[in-house]
């Protein structure tokens, strides 16, 4: 067992917090503005936009290290939860859609979701089915109480108060969407043509792949509904996601430890922001992510000195599925390159010029 002392630290005002983060080398320019920014989300939380300057050996912060480069993290990465969650809303309730009637299609039976024989053993989807029962029962959501007073199923005399799936799912939370996803026998994937389903649905390569990349995008909507932090954090990794990045941009490479060799780094807010694109554009939105992260980079700079370690690589700005880009001809040597530009509205796209050099333009509305 680990060598426990009792916790005794003093309570900090939010003077003296910034008095103790002064002595540890870190420039405040305006105190009153940090006291501030203490007393309205917590010290504990905003330290942790700080963590990146800090000197761990020495437990002090690096030379330069200033209070106003938290405070652009931090609202980084409010924004990008705030912008994100929204986004995540539309495919939640799309896929939960697009599931219900590919299925009922399927089976012809609107209370499929009760068809033990679809699902694994495992006990999970009976889990769900007891869970969403009591939710049911109790909800005084009009819809559910019309329902309740009006019909029964004939399907399933177990649960004969339980609803046709499309409105069953309503009620369901992701998670439970996601258990009754994941738990699909192999005959069931195959009977119901759910491969084809994710691929012509969703444009998703496979069912397995679709339903991870929905678990990733539940702890990404996770994280925004609960105001924890996206910035820096690993996160899981959508299986095979390179499939639908681009070849000619190379994904940021992990730091081998321990004798692990060097990999792709797939397991951080980027590539599950490109896999929340790929089913947000399956499902119909003609928005691409890519213009308003770029301006959140804009607008907050100092968030663009870690944009490697949240796993954007390089070129990120050239990759199509986040970005319309625009065939441009080069008048010198006949080539074609791809440029993207800013709009007055503060979307922000980026220009790539011939030589190589890259920067950010202003867009032209068509």
């Amino acid at each position: 067992m680990p060598n426990l002392i009792p916790y005794n630290k003093t309570y900090l005002s939010s003077s003296d917090l910034c008095a103790k983060l002064q002595g540890q080398g870190l420039t405040i320019n305006d105190v009153a503005k940090a006291k501030k920014e203490f007393e309205r989300c917590s010290y504990y939380r905003f330290k942790a936009y700080l963590f990146p300057f800090k000197d761990l050996a020495t437990k002090t912060y690096n030379t330069g290290s200033t209070f106003e480069q938290g405070y652009e993290l931090y609202h980084f990465d409010s924004e990008l939860r705030a912008y994100l969650f929204r986004i995540i809303e539309k495919v939640e309730i799309g896929v939960r859609s697009a599931l219900d009637q590919w299925i009922t299609g399927k089976t012809g039976n609107p209370f499929w979701y009760l068809d033990s024989s679809l699902f694994n053993g495992n006990g999970d989807q009976i889990k769900t089915v007891t869970t969403l029962r009591s939710m049911f029962i109790s909800s005084k959501e009009e819809y559910a109480l019309h329902y309740r007073a009006k019909y029964y199923n004939d399907y399933c005399p177990f649960y004969r108060e339980l609803p046709p799936a499309w409105v069953a799912l309503e009620l369901m939370t992701f998670g439970n969407i996601l258990s009754l996803m994941d738990n699909f026998t192999a005959d069931s994937v195959q009977s119901l043509k759910l491969n084809r389903f994710a691929n012509n649905k969703l444009g998703v390569n496979k069912y397995q792949s679709l339903a991870n990349w929905m678990g990733c995008i539940r702890h990404v909507r996770n994280a925004c509904g609960h105001h924890n932090r996206l910035f820096n954090r690993n996160l899981s990794a959508p299986t095979g996601i390179k499939r639908v990045l681009s070849r000619d941009i190379s994904l940021v490479r992990t730091n081998p430890q321990h004798g692990t060799r060097q990999t792709d780094q797939v397991n951080r807010i980027y590539t599950n922001i490109c896999a929340i694109q790929k089913i947000y554009t399956g499902l119909g939105h003609e928005e691409k992510l890519g213009p308003a992260l770029a301006h959140l980079f804009e607008k907050y700079p100092t968030a663009k000195l870690f944009r490697e370690s949240m796993g954007f690589p390089v070129q990120w700005h050239q990759e199509p599925l986040l970005f319309n880009l625009t065939p441009e001809v080069n008048e010198s040597s006949g080539s074609i390159s791809e440029s993207s530009e800013k709009a007055s509205s503060m979307v922000l796209l980026r220009k790539t010029i011939a030589d190589g050099i890259l920067k950010f333009g202003k867009l032209i509305q068509p």
